[in-house]
């Protein structure tokens, strides 16, 4: 029962993935992150048990915290704070590393890290196609239905990048 609950996260996670790549104010974007990061981490544990996923999708909802605050008030995150994410990320990855697929989750991880500091959101989806190439493979190992997530956010990021470009 619990894999079935599990795909069904993957399921919610896909339908945030759709919304967050339409949204054209970062704020927003933020917001429906951490839905979306919740969504997958609870599709991992549910689908694979715990691994890396897990605690990436955790951190990564740390991060888009911070993110939101620093632009609500205005500031640039620091580089203390980079680094410390850079630091939760791959530390956390390691912690949950139990299979060699686990990789691509601390590689997705460090993409979405650069990506949530970035202050433009057609950089934020430059870097999260990267990300999401990396948990596509991922998704594909652990046949989960979160993979439908990024395929829809590869898709909605492509048109994002292309309705929202400078036009020359």
């Amino acid at each position: 029962m619990a894999y079935y609950i599990g795909q069904a996260f993957g399921i919610l996670a896909t339908v945030s993935a759709i919304l967050t790549f339409q949204l054209k104010n970062k704020n927003q974007m933020l917001f429906v992150g951490i839905f979306s990061n919740a969504a997958v981490a609870l599709n991992i544990i549910l689908v694979d048990g715990f691994s890396s996923g897990v605690i990436i999708n955790i951190v990564a909802i740390a991060q888009i915290v911070i993110s939101f605050i620093h632009d609500k008030k205005g500031t640039n995150v620091t580089l203390v704070e980079k680094i410390i994410f850079l630091v939760l990320y791959i530390v956390g990855g390691s912690v949950g590393f139990t299979k060699p697929i686990d990789i691509l989750s601390i590689v997705a991880a460090v993409l979405y890290m650069v990506a949530m500091f970035q202050k433009q959101p057609q950089r934020i989806r430059y870097f999260l196609l990267g990300n999401m190439s990396a948990w596509t493979v991922y998704f594909f190992v652990l046949q989960s239905t979160a993979i439908f997530a990024q395929l829809a956010g590869i898709t909605s990021s492509l048109i994002g990048i292309y309705r929202y470009r400078k036009s020359r």
